[in-house]
């Protein structure tokens, strides 16, 4: 097994998950996003330095190709809703109720600067350590324990 592939072997899981989180537990989509990271990371495996753990830069790669993702569908379908229907009245209200929390959610991180933004986003979504984060921000340990808090 080659060196990539280990890559992939030890951090696939928190990656899907990370993504799982940030697409609003769309399966298939967060499953395409892992791959294309992970593609992503492969083309720019020999740019990275090292300063940070090998978690905290795909957990960042991850954020750029959701990012990305999600520059290209607003330019490509002007945001639909979209909603399981078949699945019975209480599913369905479950649904929304789900995907209305999740919507809030974003939106109140979203209203974030960019750096408290990021914070709560590899805090919640990747479940970096605060010393990590704090090594990918250039800001110390604490200072970005006072802003998560």
């Amino acid at each position: 097994m080659n060196e990539f592939e280990e890559l992939y072997m030890l951090y696939q899981k928190d990656i899907y998950s990370f993504l799982l989180k940030l697409t609003a537990y769309e399966d298939s989509l967060a499953e395409e996003l892992t791959q294309e990271t992970f593609y992503q990371a492969f083309l720019s495996l020999k740019n990275f330095r090292g300063e940070c753990a090998v978690k905290t830069w795909l957990c960042q790669i991850a954020k750029n190709t959701y990012y990305r993702h999600v520059r290209e569908q607003v330019k490509q379908t002007n945001i639909k809703t979209k909603l399981n229907v078949g699945q019975g009245v209480e599913s369905v209200s479950t649904v929304v109720e789900e995907k209305q929390i999740v919507v809030h959610i974003k939106k109140v991180i979203g209203e974030l600067d960019e750096r408290n933004k990021s914070i709560v986003e590899y805090r919640l979504f990747c479940q970096l350590p605060y010393k990590e984060i704090g090594r990918l921000l250039g800001i110390r340990e604490t200072t970005v324990k006072v802003l998560f808090f």
